[in-house]
């Protein structure tokens, strides 16, 4: 029995709480952008904290209600992996955004977006253009779509990575590869000429920028926010 309940042990991968690092992480350098009590470390675009719809709620940051301004990293960060769960609510929408810069009005101007929503068709849904367009949870916004079966139910936490090095890029929800492509190549030119960043002069041109969540009105909630530089 002894050897049962060992061989147990050891096949099941030990338990990682909340906003906690695992043994791997901490061999892999990652760091936690969030102590899961406080906003440190983040605050509002173009300000100095965060703005008071931004709060931390049953261990995570959670944007209570619109107006509190899309929340950014303190740090800038260039290449990088970045792990999180996030959970979205009824019929809401949100996003993740890199390299966004606080050179002009809104990080969008610079930053690409990973999108966050409530990826189900329902009634009275406040996106259905976006989720006719595939503009839905894991997608690289309004270039790559994404698939509906990649995303958990509303109330139920999602897990994203994503992956910036040079101009490649690779996005993941819930261990679903929702993009992998190297933004300097004809493929990546194509669907980006078919997006309505075409003509954006500034958007994906720089190399570092601030990570963002975004305030899209929608109370959406991030947790176990891991970042390794690479």
């Amino acid at each position: 029995m002894k050897s049962v309940l060992l061989f147990l042990a050891m096949a099941i991968p030990a338990f990682s709480a909340p906003n906690t690092l695992t043994p791997e992480e901490k061999k892999e350098n990652f760091k936690l952008l969030f102590d899961g009590k406080t906003l440190k470390g983040w605050r509002t675009f173009k300000e100095k904290e965060p703005k008071a719809q931004w709060k931390v709620e049953d261990e995570a940051i959670t944007l209570t209600g619109g107006g509190g301004g899309d929340l950014v990293t303190d740090d800038e960060y260039g290449d990088f992996e970045l792990r999180c769960e996030w959970k979205i609510a009824e019929k809401g929408n949100s996003g993740i955004m890199w390299h966004s810069t606080e050179d002009h009005g809104a990080p969008y101007e610079t930053g690409p977006e990973y999108q966050i929503l409530d990826s189900f068709d329902k009634a009275d849904h406040k996106y259905p253009h976006e989720i006719k367009k595939g503009n839905i949870a894991g997608g690289f916004y309004d270039i790559y779509p994404a698939k509906v079966e990649w995303s958990k139910p509303v109330g139920e936490w999602n897990e994203t990575k994503i992956i910036i090095k040079g101009t490649k890029v690779t996005l993941y929800l819930n261990g679903n590869v929702t993009a992998d492509v190297d933004t300097k190549s004809d493929e990546f030119k194509a669907a980006l000429d078919k997006s309505k960043f075409k003509t954006w002069e500034f958007f994906n041109k720089a190399k570092k920028g601030h990570i963002v969540f975004q305030d899209h009105g929608d109370k959406v909630a991030f947790r176990s926010i891991r970042i390794k530089k690479l």
